[in-house]
């Protein structure tokens, strides 16, 4: 069902708590080399904890995090930007988060770039009330993004449940789609520079009368790692 009954919500929460514990636990001890590597970590802490994966988790750094929305997982060595997305399954029901961190030096403009991605996101997510349109929201993000705006090559975000992509849609040009009080929902701008970055900061949220409440939590600040 598009929209959620409290047992439902209270299990996508629960998955959007673990996912956050699990990335709590990769930026504490980031000792990682390979976008395999972390990968295959990710991988296993679910299956510790005696879950399944809401979908393939995907690691992606430097140039190739431009090329590919969902790419597969190399042996590329981290650095740059890097985009960590998965999810876990709680009783069948989906968490979905990404962060980017960045390995290395950011320089001024990398910085610049990840703030703008993360106001878009907050912009967004903003307009995202009941009854508010969906389209509005995907468009506000668009136009915070200005000139980068080309480089954001996917929808906005997506409901979420049993399956990790549900109703609603949330495009500009395609969807005549409304938010509603229930729905869980994720928000999830990102620009894609193909041969040099890419950025996407995603959360899973549930809508609520005053609009949007945030089930995944971790930080949305830049997290740099030497």
């Amino acid at each position: 069902m598009i929209i959620k009954t409290k047992s439902e919500i209270d299990s996508i929460a629960e998955a959007c708590r673990i996912t956050d514990e699990i990335f709590s636990d990769i930026i504490s001890l980031f000792c990682f080399t390979t976008e395999r590597e972390l990968m295959l970590h990710i991988r296993r802490e679910i299956k510790k904890r005696g879950l399944r994966e809401a979908f393939p988790p995907i690691v992606s750094g430097g140039p190739r995090a431009g090329n590919e929305i969902h790419p597969k997982s190399t042996s590329s060595v981290l650095e740059g930007f890097v985009i960590i997305d998965f999810g876990v399954r709680v009783n069948g029901y989906c968490s979905d988060m990404t962060r980017t961190i960045f390995v290395g030096a950011p320089t001024s403009k990398d910085r610049e770039l990840y703030a703008l991605v993360l106001r878009s996101k907050l912009d967004g997510a903003k307009v995202a009330k009941p009854h508010a349109k969906c389209a509005a929201a995907d468009a506000a993000a668009r136009t915070t993004l200005g000139a980068y705006k080309k480089y954001f090559i996917h929808t906005l975000g997506h409901g979420v449940g049993k399956r990790i992509h549900e109703m609603p849609r949330m495009y500009f040009k395609r969807t005549e789609d409304v938010f509603l009080e229930g729905m869980a929902v994720t928000i999830e701008p990102g620009i894609y520079i193909p041969k040099k970055l890419g950025i996407r900061i995603e959360d899973t949220y549930v809508v609520e009368k005053k609009g949007l409440r945030a089930l995944t939590r971790s930080p949305q600040k830049l997290l740099v790692f030497p």
